[in-house]
Order: structure tokens, then C-alpha cells, then sequence
């Protein structure tokens, strides 16, 4: 049994996973607030269940800095406590798993809404093999280079700016996805994915 936990973006989403099969899951769009809402989701998945994950995966962006130091922190905790291992998993390729579990494309770029007039970048293919790592770029620029379609909250934001690529979906990753994800991408370091350097500096 495999709970998985993303909050990286503005949904506060977790899901407990048996192979290919959502056992219990909670995805609640939210805003702000995930470390207030993150503990009750997980109590309510395990309550439904009565079971015990035996593994933790957790999204480590692209994403809010906040959103996704609460779901490392947590899925750390949890781990500690059970004494079981905690994973990784990138949101971009959640996303891309997503859409291609559904849609019959060779090839998707993604885009999520990165904030200060920013998307975070990267393009799959349908194997989930990405073109090159994640990039913050300006929503000009981004709209210049994607080649579409298009999947991820920031892709209106790229059609505003001038993409004609189609949008199959703004949805934000959702952690009942992760079943979709090979065992490989759901591997990573439990470890904070920042593509750009913090805005808060310290001092010379």
C-alpha cells in the first residue's frame, strides 16, 4: 500500500495506492493552507481504509516553495513514524502520466503556473521520457518554444500569450496519478525540486 501525497500547487491531494488500484484518495482545491489541511486528508484516507501505507511517495515539484516543503516535511514525518521509506516524484511527470493515460498523443509539454508572470517547462514523450530538465520561462517565451499540446496550470496562461497549441488539460497533478507513474519516476529524492533561486536573499 502506497500513499501518496502532492501539494505543490494551489490542490491539497492524497491518495492511498495498491499496484494500479486507488484504494482512497481526497483532492481538494485549496489555494493556501496545506499545512492545515494536509494532516486531516490523510487521517480521512487511512480512516476510510483502516490500513497503513507501506511506502510514502511525495511530489517534489516544480511548485510553490511553501506547498511543497509542508508535503516533504509531512510525508518525512509520517515515514519517521511508520518506519517506512519515503520517495519522490516529480509533478510534471505526474502530470504528463495523466494526460497520456488518457489522450492519444506522442508528445506533451507541460506547463505550470510558476508564479511572478513565470511557467515551469518541460516536454515528454509518451514514455515519459522528458526532452530536457525543467525550465522556469516567461510566458512569452514559453508560448514561443512549446511545440504543444499543452497540459498543466500554466497553460492558459501560454495561450494568452500567443501559443495556438491545444490545451488537453489545466488540471493541477493529483496524487491518484501516481499509479500511472513507472516505479522508477516515483524514486526520486524526497527532496525539494526549486528550479529558480528563492526570492529572499541574505544579506552581503
Amino acid at each position: 500500500m502506497l500513499l501518496a501525497i502532492e501539494t505543490g500547487t494551489a490542490a491539497c491531494s492524497v491518495a492511498l495506492i495498491e499496484g494500479a488500484r486507488i484504494v482512497a484518495a481526497r483532492h481538494e482545491r485549496i489555494g493556501r493552507g496545506h499545512a492545515e489541511r494536509l494532516v486531516p486528508l490523510v487521517e480521512a484516507v487511512l480512516a476510510e481504509t483502516g490500513m497503513r501505507p507501506r511506502a510514502i511517495a511525495v511530489g517534489v515539484g516544480p511548485g510553490s516553495f511553501t506547498g511543497l516543503r509542508v508535503g516533504i516535511a509531512a510525508a518525512r514525518g509520517f515515514g519517521l513514524v511508520w518506519n517506512v521509506p519515503v520517495h519522490g516524484f516529480s509533478s510534471t511527470a505526474l502530470i504528463a502520466a495523466s494526460v497520456f493515460a488518457a489522450q492519444d498523443v506522442a508528445r506533451l509539454d507541460v506547463v505550470m503556473d510558476g508564479g511572478r508572470g513565470e511557467v515551469f517547462m518541460q516536454a515528454f514523450d509518451r514514455d515519459l521520457h522528458a526532452a530536457a530538465a525543467v525550465a522556469a520561462l516567461s510566458y512569452g517565451s514559453a508560448a514561443a518554444v512549446c511545440r504543444g499540446p499543452l497540459a498543466g496550470t500554466g497553460a492558459p496562461f501560454l495561450q494568452e500569450a500567443g501559443s495556438l497549441a491545444a490545451i488537453l488539460s489545466d488540471a493541477p497533478p493529483d496524487a491518484r496519478d501516481v499509479r500511472l507513474l513507472p516505479p522508477e519516476l516515483r524514486m526520486l529524492a524526497p527532496t525539494p525540486l526549486y528550479v529558480r533561486a528563492p526570492d529572499a536573499k541574505l544579506p552581503a
